[in-house]
């Protein structure tokens, strides 16, 4: 059974990069051209803004993350007793890639001054779900 715990994770990490990627791409073409670089933590965006093809870059980043994980998969595999949490961990990167499809309508949003600040708490709930899952992770792979 955990020898398909990993291939699985794997796919689902890879459908939800795809999806941010697919959801992107289909908002791209109605993004204003400048967009805020980041938002802090209390909210607000920074004063800094820079052309819209850099909400490209955290996707792409994931991507490129997944493809070379699968590579070393693949030449590779897991021994025993590593594979749920490496099944673990890309359900992180699934959460990861909601997080930043999220972000990315937040920095949207701001963009198009439907809204000049996120509040705080709506951040922290929407990390937080990564947080626990990454402390899960770390738990899970303490006691392997």
């Amino acid at each position: 059974m955990t020898f398909v715990l990993v291939p699985i994770a794997y796919g689902v990490a890879l459908a939800a990069t795809l999806l941010l990627v697919r959801h992107l791409a289909r908002r791209y073409h109605s993004i204003p051209a400048r967009v805020p670089l980041n938002i802090r933590i209390d909210g607000r965006p920074s004063k800094r803004s820079g052309p819209k093809a850099l909400l490209w870059l955290a996707p792409g980043v994931l991507l490129a993350v997944l493809i070379a994980l699968g590579v070393m998969l693949a030449v590779e595999p897991p021994k025993n007793g590593q594979e749920l949490p490496l099944a673990l961990a890309f359900l992180v990167v699934a959460e990861v890639a909601w997080f930043v499809a999220w972000l990315l309508d937040r920095h949207i949003e701001i963009a198009r001054k439907m809204t000049y600040r996120i509040a705080p708490a709506r951040l922290l709930r929407a990390s937080l779900v990564i947080l626990v899952s990454v402390v899960a992770v770390i738990v899970v792979a303490a006691r392997s």
